[in-house]
This record gives C-alpha cells, structure tokens and sequence, in this order.
C-alpha cells in the first residue's frame, strides 16, 4: 500500500492524517494513473508521473476500486481514511 522513496517513512508519517476527503478527492480523480501522496509534508492527490524521489506513495486510484470500487461511500471513505492513517502511524 504505502510506497517510499528516500524519506524515512516515521519522519514523513507524524505528520501526516489522511481525511475521507482525500479519499474522496482520489476517487473522482480524472487525471492519469492519479495517487494519493505525500508531498513535502503534505497530502496530494495528483498523476503519479509527476512524483518525485521524495514523495510517499499512500494510496492509488487503482487500489482504492480494486478494495472499494467505483463509487465510494462516506463509510467506505472513513474507513480507508483511517486504515491508511494507521499504516502511516506504524
């Protein structure tokens, strides 16, 4: 699920909650191969070609209609939201 690059993933984590908007933003996303990544601190949704060697890959448009598909519910995004906040906090 989670994607790193250089940053140590504790640094970039503390700082970071993922919200059911980011999930929700990703999921209307239109852009190509789109993720949701942080990026010098911050969450981004955003096509994955233009990520850097020190963006942290949390989540892509394609792994979040694989476990929740199309469309996605408030419960649905609130859930992710919180699994992926925990893997970052690990």
């Amino acid at each position: 699920m989670l994607a790193r690059t250089k940053e140590p993933m504790k640094e970039v984590a503390r700082m970071v909650t993922v919200t059911a908007d980011d999930i929700r933003v990703l999921a209307q996303e239109n852009a190509p191969d789109p993720v949701l990544a942080v990026v010098e601190g911050r969450l981004e949704v955003m096509p994955s070609a233009e990520l850097t060697g020190e963006d942290l890959i949390v989540y892509t448009k394609n792994e979040l209609v694989r476990e929740y598909g199309e469309d996605v519910t408030d419960i649905e995004a609130e859930l992710a939201a919180a699994d992926l906040t925990a893997a970052l906090a690990d």
